[in-house]
């Protein structure tokens, strides 16, 4: 039987960081299709403005080709917000025009506050191309009740994010070191971690390590790490990956990430896919993953007392980290896993498919 030709679109995977990213890598290399071949069409890089419109004329020219050629079944389009949004609207028009299938399938962790910024005749366009396309992926049941109160007539369907997971259970936990990926800054909750460990120092193990691990606003968490008196824990702080990000996360006690706003963190999964406990905010669709008390431990954002609480009460109990320990890496290895995740993708793509051609004929 001929595979399914499933192009997929986002962000450059080899030069732009960051969570949608990270998904995409995952579903590019992943050996688990079975009736699908996947290509891959980048519509983004970072740069000023005229680079990313450039960059973007150029990817819309290679799609509108793969299309017309007949050398693709279905699109496969992943989006954020803002500028995101709009350059996949531009693609969901195309595949209309050219009666090809596409999935949007969203990523945004400011997708409310962005949508909440337009007016009302930017708010229908949304509703317009939310609509057109003939699925909408979405992280969680939360995210989908968001997206069907803006286009009730979407189709939606929940795919949560997935990660590999290590083959054996391997988490070991006995060294102080305290880790959140992500990118730093206000968002992400990176000020008050480093906040909440500088009100705690004295109650801390006296080698305990603390690094942030993500691009963005990393001088400035130095500084305030020497404000507060705590730069000797910093282990590092700066963007990080392959076998430098093996080291650190194998002799994690915790991964931190006490953000603001957010989808589903890829941190998350695959902290929780490694066995490492987590400590995380009460927001978007983080409680579906991290369970509170049994799969790890949930603040509301800005809550810094909450956090030292939860801090020191992994890293002071090794027993309760070996508990939330297995029990999150469980419930990763069984619910979110990429093979599951390409599985329903490929009963997705067929279901359209075969909708799309009952429509047509």
């Amino acid at each position: 039987m001929r595979k399914i030709q499933v192009l997929m679109c986002c962000s450059d995977v080899d030069s732009v960081r960051g969570g949608m990213v990270t998904v995409v890598k995952n579903y590019l290399i992943c050996r688990a299709w079975k009736n699908v071949e996947l290509s891959f069409i980048p519509t983004h890089r970072e740069g000023n403005k005229l680079t990313k419109s450039l960059f973007f004329a150029m990817a819309y020219l290679r799609v509108g080709v793969r299309l017309i050629e007949k050398k693709v079944d279905l699109v496969h389009l992943h989006m954020a917000e803002r500028g995101s949004f709009y350059r996949k609207a531009y693609l969901v028009r195309l595949c209309r025009r050219l009666e090809i299938p596409v999935v949007l399938h969203h990523h945004a962790a400011e997708f409310e506050e962005f949508y909440a910024s337009l007016n009302d005749r930017q708010k229908r366009y949304v509703k317009e191309i939310l609509e057109a396309a003939d699925m909408n992926l979405v992280l969680s049941d939360f995210l989908k009740k968001k997206l069907l109160g803006k286009a009730p007539r979407a189709e939606v369907e929940i795919l949560h994010n997935a990660v590999s997971t290590d083959k054996q259970y391997c988490y070991r936990g006995d060294k102080p070191r305290i880790v959140m990926l992500g990118r730093i800054g206000e968002r992400k909750g990176s000020y008050d971690l480093l906040t909440a460990v500088a009100q705690i120092r004295d109650r801390l193990p006296l080698d305990t390590e603390l690094w942030l691990c993500g691009d963005g606003e990393t001088q400035k968490a130095r500084r305030l790490a020497a404000e507060l008196h705590i730069e000797d824990m910093i282990a590092h702080v700066g963007w990080i990956s392959g076998g430098e990000l093996e080291v650190c996360l194998r002799d994690a006690a915790v991964h931190v990430l006490p953000s603001y706003r957010e989808g589903l963190p890829m941190s998350i999964l695959e902290t929780m896919g490694m066995g490492i406990p987590n400590i995380s905010t009460r927001i978007a669709s983080i409680p579906e993953v991290i369970r509170d008390g049994e799969t790890g431990f949930l603040l509301e954002p800005g809550d810094i007392d909450g956090l030292k609480t939860a801090i020191l009460g992994l890293l002071s109990d090794k027993e309760l980290r070996q508990k939330i320990s297995r029990r999150s890496y469980d419930l990763i290895t069984e619910e979110f896993s990429l093979e599951a995740s390409v599985a329903k993708l490929e009963r997705l793509y067929i279901g359209i498919l075969g909708n799309y051609r009952r429509l047509k004929g």
